[in-house]
């Protein structure tokens, strides 16, 4: 089902009581999105990381979300959020070496349902802006779709591949050096000094200072509206 159909049905749910309101706000609130005309200037952007048990889509389980807006190329520090959510277990070793939470740190958390709808109502319609995207994406998406049938419907940025855009040009899709466009490398490269790595709230504002200097960089080159930036 298309984007336009599910928000379709999302609204008709919404209309019959059968979706939460948190998740109805943010339904009814996508009808508002920014046009593919509109400056960038004018833009709140949401750049956002998630922690979780481990590196499969598929099966593992969100435990931490942090995101940071900015207002046109400025970060708002005073609008970000951060969540735990709980679960059973925080992953295998390798997933626990990365983000460092234990069992203990999570118990307080959330529920799945709490933390994901409490997303919605952060985000709003803004412009999603992740480091590898498709999989913090995917990761909620699959949560919204086993709780409430929905996606994420927001237009989405992610700062690995508009920095691909930007340094290589029209050959950006060509292969690339292993590792050249990690978070760590791009931070060095821009550099941003590496501070609160590997949380979801510390990857997030690192993730925003990058995209503050990839959005200097794609106004000269041309990237000045919500069209312009989407575009792959």
């Amino acid at each position: 089902m298309t984007d336009f159909f599910l928000r379709q049905y999302a609204h008709l749910r919404c209309r019959r009581g059968g979706l939460p309101e948190a998740v109805c706000r943010y339904v009814n609130g996508m009808s508002s999105q920014q046009g593919s005309s509109a400056p960038l200037e004018r833009v709140r952007f949401v750049v956002f990381d998630t922690e979780t048990t481990g590196f499969d889509v598929q099966k593992d389980r969100v435990i931490s979300i942090g995101a940071v807006a900015l207002e046109g190329s400025a970060i708002t520090v005073a609008d970000s959020f951060e969540v735990l959510v709980r679960q059973q277990a925080v992953g295998e070793k390798e997933s626990v070496s990365v983000h460092g939470l234990l069992k203990k740190d999570i118990a307080s958390g959330v529920s799945e349902r709490d933390g994901v709808t409490s997303f919605l109502d952060y985000i709003g319609n803004s412009i999603l802006v992740a480091q590898h995207a498709s999989f913090d994406v995917g990761m909620l998406n699959r949560l919204l779709w086993e709780m409430f049938r929905i996606r994420l419907f927001n237009g989405v940025v992610d700062t690995a591949s508009l920095a691909k855009r930007l340094e290589k040009g029209p050959y950006h899709n060509l292969a690339h050096k292993a590792g050249e466009y990690r978070l760590d490398h791009l931070c060095e490269r821009y550099g941003i000094r590496l501070h609160d790595r590997h949380t979801s709230a510390g990857d997030a504002y690192l993730t925003a200072q990058l995209f503050q200097r990839l959005l200097a960089k794609g106004r000269k080159a041309g990237i000045t509206t919500v069209g312009s930036l989407l575009m792959q």
